[in-house]
């Protein structure tokens, strides 16, 4: 007998190491790129198992069992999946606190609807069986509930995620400590209507305790979606730069346009005069005025004349050098606002780089190399420059800024999603301070070889 009941034991540790899997997998993502990881997975939750199992056995206090159990599930949620760290530490503690809701609810039952159960045949005896397998449902139908419950990404400051721990911990001591004095007073002196209201007021902690955890959740989701619409507005801002030196510089070239007629106009009328010495002296004085007017670009598309003009002039008049080549097919697969954020972020980048490498004064010439071209059924967008060597990445190690400053990274993820939203693909590399980006478009209406 004793046998069977240590099998049963086992069976029963082994079952919650399943359903703690399943439900950890539905809520979180692995790490990609680890060695050996369904390997290591695997062993780390055999060790738990032969832990808890000799805990078990050697009836070691519950509530020591309950809490090593929860730490163990927080250091196996950290350890192989990559989510963010407070969404790990939530799904992580989340499996402890609804096994502590299906035990609230395993013995709520039985004590507070039938007169005479006594805990010994609950917890040991003949009951022990059909119970545990009520938990273990219990637990599967709360995992099938929260599988509904769609993720969502949470932020909160160190502070707040210390504080949610120490809330979880305690509350599952509570909660479980509550339960154990209820069983005690039941099998010590009966049930009675004590002991109904004491499992009454468990169970009620149970729920707002879980209430309050979930509160805490969405506290972290509102926090979260104001930094997403803080960044947004951010770059909002920068566009708004963007499209208000466009227009600027649509300005300018009308000026230059009128100019250019004017010109022409006094030109044409000293030829037919046959004014040469004065033909003569109004060139040269034309001449001079182009000396210091703005480099244009013309290649027929609007938001890429200005945004070259304005850009290529900025960085002559910082001293960085530029090449450019630009060949433009008659349409392009972005809209102008678009395709003005995309050129205006990745020059801003690559000029700012430049200013960076001047401001230091380390002796490099800062450089930019740009080109637009169409090869095959694809437009091609590159530009590249080098750079002092920092680089500010993410949590996945990708690349979002080669600026340090707390406000920067915004950038390269617009430009990562107009160009996802445009069916392209985006290429950023950084070697020997050399920082390029390579973009490719569809162009699915020229239809260029």
């Amino acid at each position: 007998m004793f046998i069977i009941n240590s099998i049963w034991e086992y069976f029963i540790n082994f079952m919650e190491q399943v359903l703690f899997i399943i439900f950890i997998h539905t809520k979180l993502h692995k790490k990609a790129n680890f060695k050996n990881q369904s390997f290591l997975m695997l062993l780390f939750l055999t060790i738990q198992f032969i832990v808890l199992c000799f805990m078990n056995q050697e009836e070691i206090s519950s509530y020591i069992t309950l809490l090593l159990s929860c730490i163990l599930d927080i250091i196996y949620v950290l350890t192989f999946y990559r989510d963010n760290i407070i969404f790990r530490l939530f799904w992580g503690i989340a499996y402890s606190i609804i096994c502590l809701i299906a035990e609230q609810l395993t013995f709520f039952i039985p004590t507070t609807l039938y007169d005479s159960v006594s805990t010994k045949l609950l917890l040991g005896g003949e009951l022990r069986k059909p119970y545990t397998m009520l938990y273990l449902a219990m637990i599967a139908v709360l995992i099938l509930i929260l599988h509904y419950v769609a993720n969502k990404d949470i932020t909160l400051s160190p502070f707040q995620k210390i504080t949610y721990i120490l809330i979880a911990f305690s509350g599952l001591a509570i909660g479980h400590y509550i339960l154990r004095l209820t069983l005690e007073f039941i099998d010590n002196y009966g049930k009675s209507s004590f002991s109904t209201r004491l499992s009454l007021v468990n169970l009620f902690f149970v729920v707002l305790f879980l209430a309050l955890l979930v509160y805490i959740y969405q506290l972290g989701y509102s926090k979260r979606e104001n930094l997403r619409l803080i960044e947004e507005q951010k770059v909002y801002e920068l566009e708004r730069e963007e499209f208000n030196s466009l227009v600027e510089t649509t300005k300018q070239l009308r000026e230059i346009k009128h100019d250019i007629q004017i010109y022409l106009d006094t030109i044409n009328i000293l030829v037919n005069d046959k004014k040469w010495d004065e033909l003569i002296s109004y060139t040269e004085q034309y001449y001079n005025t182009l000396s210091i007017a703005h480099i244009t670009v013309s290649t027929g598309n609007t938001a890429i004349d200005c945004i070259l003009t304005s850009k290529l002039d900025c960085a002559k008049r910082l001293g960085i050098k530029t090449t450019y080549s630009i060949m433009v097919p008659d349409s392009f697969p972005l809209d102008s606002v678009e395709l003005s954020s995309l050129l205006g972020n990745i020059w801003n980048n690559a000029i700012e780089a430049g200013e960076k490498l001047l401001s230091f004064d380390i002796g490099k010439q800062p450089y930019i190399y740009f080109y637009i071209k169409p090869y095959q059924h694809m437009i091609l967008i590159h530009i590249e420059n080098n750079f002092d060597g920092e680089i500010k990445r993410n949590k996945n190690h990708e690349i979002i800024s080669t600026k340090s400053e707390k406000n920067h990274g915004l950038g390269l993820p617009r430009i990562k999603s107009i160009i996802e939203n445009s069916g392209g693909v985006l290429q950023i590399t950084s070697e020997n301070n050399i920082f390029s980006v390579h973009i490719m478009l569809p162009d699915k209406e020229n239809k260029i070889e």
